[in-house]
């Protein structure tokens, strides 16, 4: 290793042990958006719990008709949320876009793999669309909405993984510059909560009987996470 190599690794070792997000907590608008995407991930860790922990109190419904696979896949989506987050807060704005853009199809693939096992080997987003359009957890009204904004949103978020531009990078040019909050770091949390409140909706609207056996204070705080109209929807009032 040449000199040069070594005073700029040296360099690079200080900025890791000084690197910290603590900056974000000072400030309330950064602190509002990261309590926004917080309440969603509370909510969706919340009720994936219900469906495939341990303890959960659907677990076993879940498993009879999700099978492991669909265990395995709601769990990925958890993460993916958990990674998007950590992301996020870095402003790492492709990171986070491709993370939110994993947890949709994790989505997918949990509620239709066991019914359609094909979706697992596509390669084409579109396709995993279409076959999960085509199982019965996203044949119904509530389902088909999902789905539809899912993809919209999905369209969306392929901008922070194919294109070049400077609304969807981190851009960092030095070690210095990193880690940094935009504003594009609030629209990526807007995104992200678009997109737990369709899972959310999705799972309570679609399958209201697993939902009905939850804790009553998990149901308080997945009802919170979803829109009024989502809320009403799911459960069946505008019916």
């Amino acid at each position: 290793m040449n000199a040069i190599a070594r005073q700029d690794f040296s360099e690079f070792l200080e900025f890791i042990k000084t690197l910290s997000i603590e900056s974000v907590t000072h400030d309330d608008g950064k602190v509002a958006e990261i309590r926004k995407a917080h309440a969603q991930f509370l909510a969706l860790l919340t009720t994936a719990g219900e469906l495939v922990s341990e303890i959960g109190s659907a677990k076993i419904e879940f498993n009879d008709d999700y099978a492991e696979v669909g265990q395995k896949y709601l769990s990925e989506v958890v993460s993916d949320s958990s990674e998007f987050i950590m992301c996020v807060l870095l402003g790492l704005c492709r990171s986070s876009g491709g993370t939110l853009r994993s947890a949709i199809e994790s989505y997918l693939k949990a509620f239709s793999a066991k019914e359609q096992p094909l979706i697992l080997q596509r390669t084409s987003v579109p396709e995993v669309f279409n076959d999960a359009a085509g199982v019965t957890f996203f044949s119904s009204e509530i389902g088909k909405t999902v789905i539809a904004e899912l993809k919209g949103i999905y369209g969306d978020l392929n901008a922070y993984v194919h294109t070049i531009s400077d609304d969807h990078m981190f851009g960092a040019i030095a070690i210095g510059s990193f880690p940094r909050w935009s504003n594009k770091n609030v629209k990526l949390v807007g995104l992200f909560i678009r997109v737990v409140r369709l899972f959310l909706y999705g799972i309570v609207g679609t399958r209201r009987d697993l939902y009905d056996r939850f804790d009553h204070r998990n149901k308080v705080i997945t009802n919170r996470a979803m829109t009024r109209l989502q809320r009403r929807s799911a459960m069946g009032v505008d019916e």
